[in-house]
């Protein structure tokens, strides 16, 4: 009797049975330019410095990110998810959104989280991805912080 194929594989293949004595090897840790795209060393970056933002700093991000909610950051995060479903990004974009976010427990990391998420397609910007949404989703963390991409231009 075959066994019915298991809906989680994603090759719906039955498993095989593994033979007595077979050597595991191990994965290697994907590069962070697959788990982030292009910008890996700005994400990676960015991480590094939510997780050492001062509290005086962390409020004042908070402060800004809170202050211009609205219309336009929607918009700008629909641009910024949109150009990176149609690049094949969207899965590194929402992956160095969730660890910026999950970096720390700061009141800025919502900002910080919508600065990777424009940081992820940040180099299609053009076209495809227009600047005015990148600096609509940077500004609160660059007001205070700084640039999030060495070519950005936030002053501190």
């Amino acid at each position: 009797m075959a066994t019915a194929p298991d809906a989680r594989s994603v090759h719906h293949r039955p498993h095989q049975p593994t033979r007595a004595g077979a050597r595991l090897q191990a994965v290697p840790d994907p590069a962070p330019s697959d788990l982030y795209g292009p910008q890996h060393t700005e994400i990676e970056r960015l991480i590094g410095a939510v997780r050492r933002i001062s509290t005086d700093d962390d409020r004042a991000v908070e402060r800004y990110w809170y202050n211009h909610r609205g219309a336009q950051r929607f918009a700008a995060r629909g641009a910024a998810s949109q150009v990176a479903s149609a690049m094949g990004r969207l899965e590194a974009q929402i992956f160095a959104r969730q660890q910026v976010w999950a970096a720390s427990d700061n009141l800025s990391r919502d900002a910080a989280g919508d600065a990777a998420h424009a940081l992820a397609v940040r180099d299609l910007i053009g076209e495809t991805f227009p600047q005015q949404a990148y600096d609509e989703l940077v500004a609160p963390w660059a007001s205070v912080m700084g640039g999030v991409h060495p070519e950005d231009h936030a002053d501190k």
